[in-house]
């Protein structure tokens, strides 16, 4: 993670008050799979490092208010020459409401998002690679949220 990287203030604020967080690892490319890198893995991975934290992290029949859900995405290019592109991105994504007309309700409203991650790996280092970004943009949203939930 930059040093820089700063999310925006009202970003953090929708992470107050949370009963808790689920993740979702959105299906992954096929070619990852076939490099090694496991959704069931990742997922876990993200799970852990929430709760390591001190983060609820809640199962995926569980809909506290506002259904909130950290959502995993990467993408990944096709092997070219000796190397392989992906991408990753980390979004908090809840159930919002306008101001103007709450009875208004929009489902998967991304309220928060980490700086995202791209990078250009050989192929063997692919899987290690995913995981450090990954975790990296898994602490940015730590920090976040444990900025909007002081104990």
């Amino acid at each position: 993670m930059s040093a820089a990287y700063e999310d925006d203030t009202r970003d953090r604020q929708s992470l107050r008050d949370l009963d808790g967080v689920r993740v979702a690892v959105e299906e992954l490319p096929a070619k990852l799979a076939a490099k090694g890198v496991s959704r069931d893995r990742l997922h876990k991975a993200v799970e852990s490092q929430l709760r390591r934290a001190g983060i609820t992290v809640l199962n995926a029949g569980e809909f506290p208010v506002g259904d909130p859900y950290l959502d995993v995405r990467i993408t990944a290019s096709k092997e070219s020459g000796e190397f392989i592109a992906y991408s990753i991105e980390v979004s908090f994504v809840q159930i919002v409401f306008l101001r103007r007309n709450p009875a208004a309700t929009f489902n998967r409203a991304q309220t928060w998002k980490a700086l995202g991650a791209v990078d250009l790996v050989r192929p063997a280092r692919l899987s290690e690679s995913i995981g450090e970004n990954l975790s990296r943009q898994i602490d940015q949203f730590v920090q976040a949220y444990l900025s909007a939930n002081p104990k």
